[in-house]
């Protein structure tokens, strides 16, 4: 590792999974860093996250991403509390796609994500629970889980401030200075200036509006959208309490997510949904009796002991969308501000990849590889992959979370 910088700082823009661990992962490579939250920590779009840790993924450089990430996770200690709670992963699958998952798992367990298929006799002798009318097997990721959001972003982020980095919270970016075309400063809200080397925007949905105040023009954003994803939670008969797995629902696009004994929370991973652009200020807190009715009606089909359920509560997230629904994580040279750089567009992955991203993101404003032991090829979420017809394409038909 270097040895810690004496020259100006490197800020990092917003304090939610991705940018404390980013700060984390500079702090720890001895630079001088100055974490910026309008808020506090993790109280943006990091505290609605459902939180899932899965390695499943059609893409070899993200599945790898996401391996790493789980470990780091499931063994938090050297930083502080993830909450990891090992329950499983359940794919659920259609007939027709079966030859596309056999080939995703071969790439999965020849990289150490274990994947275990299953013929629906032995997923009904193992979960017997589940309704496998329209199911023509299954898939099991028996070290997947979920995790603790908001308590990983605070623990990157104290470690961080542990090593030297400094925290301002409750304290907003109002915009970048970068008058001859390199980034020089950051304004604060309060008037105040940071004087700094380098930029590092983890601004999720809000990132367009500062490049807006920025000098930005609205022809050169980020193709950055925000996308409300409503999240209904049950209260499980007691015939299903205790520790259960994740599962996917692959033919009614629907996930359903155990928390601590007692819950289940029923998401959606239709893609159909990531395409309803949004301002982020006007997307909706209201779930809506439909989406209610639909998600119940979904969980029940699948799920038919839960038609004891009752009704626990209702909320809805925010996604920053992109087109191919993954990241970009770039330098913002083509917009005239050298020396910043963004990772944002996370588009729903962004918690369980919280530990690979703030490693990547360090490497990438740093100049430097393996700093921290390990890579990732991070050309893959280029800005320019839009424009130059590079972006990732989805192998399961219809699903937004593999790709």
């Amino acid at each position: 590792m270097q040895g810690a910088s004496a020259g100006k700082p490197i800020v990092v823009v917003g304090a939610g999974s991705t940018g404390s661990s980013t700060a984390y992962h500079l702090a720890k490579a001895g630079q001088r860093v100055v974490l910026v939250d309008r808020g506090q920590i993790a109280n943006g779009t990091t505290s609605r996250s459902s939180a899932v840790v899965r390695t499943h993924y059609s893409n070899e450089v993200v599945a790898r991403m996401a391996l790493y990430s789980r470990d780091v996770l499931k063994d938090f200690s050297s930083v502080g509390e993830s909450g990891f709670n090992r329950t499983g992963m359940l794919i659920l699958a259609p007939p027709e796609i079966r030859e596309t998952v056999l080939g995703n798992i071969a790439m999965l367990n020849g990289i150490g994500a274990r994947n275990d298929f299953m013929e629906i006799p032995e997923a009904m002798e193992a979960f017997p629970e589940f309704n496998y009318d329209d199911i023509g097997f299954a898939v099991l990721e028996p070290e997947s889980g979920y995790a603790d959001p908001v308590g990983v972003a605070n623990s990157y982020a104290r470690s961080a401030e542990r090593q030297g980095a400094q925290l301002l919270l409750g304290t907003e970016v109002s915009r970048l200075k970068a008058p001859s075309g390199t980034v020089e400063s950051v304004e604060l809200s309060d008037g105040s200036q940071i004087e700094c080397s380098k930029v590092m925007l983890c601004t999720n949905v809000w990132t367009n509006e500062l490049l807006a105040r920025s000098g930005v023009a609205p022809d050169r954003f980020l193709p950055i959208w925000a996308v409300g994803h409503p999240m209904v939670a049950f209260n499980r008969p007691a015939s299903y309490h205790g520790n259960r797995p994740v599962v996917w629902d692959y033919p009614q696009k629907t996930y359903y997510k155990p928390e601590g004994r007692y819950l289940v929370y029923v998401g959606t991973v239709d893609s159909a949904l990531d395409q309803r652009h949004s301002d982020p200020a006007q997307v909706s807190q209201d779930v809506g009796s439909e989406t209610l009715e639909s998600f119940t009606g979904a969980l029940v089909t699948r799920m038919p002991l839960m038609a004891e359920g009752v009704l626990h509560s209702t909320y809805v997230g925010m996604y920053d969308v992109t087109p191919d629904q993954h990241p970009i994580i770039d330098e913002l040279s083509e917009l005239g501000l050298s020396g910043v750089f963004c990772c944002a567009g996370l588009s729903g992955h962004g918690f369980k990849l919280s530990p690979a991203l703030g490693l990547m993101n360090a490497e990438m404003v740093m100049g430097e590889t393996g700093i921290f032991g390990r890579t990732f090829d991070r050309s893959i979420f280029a800005l320019s992959r839009f424009k130059e017809g590079k972006e990732m394409r989805a192998k399961y038909p219809g699903m937004a979370a593999v790709a």
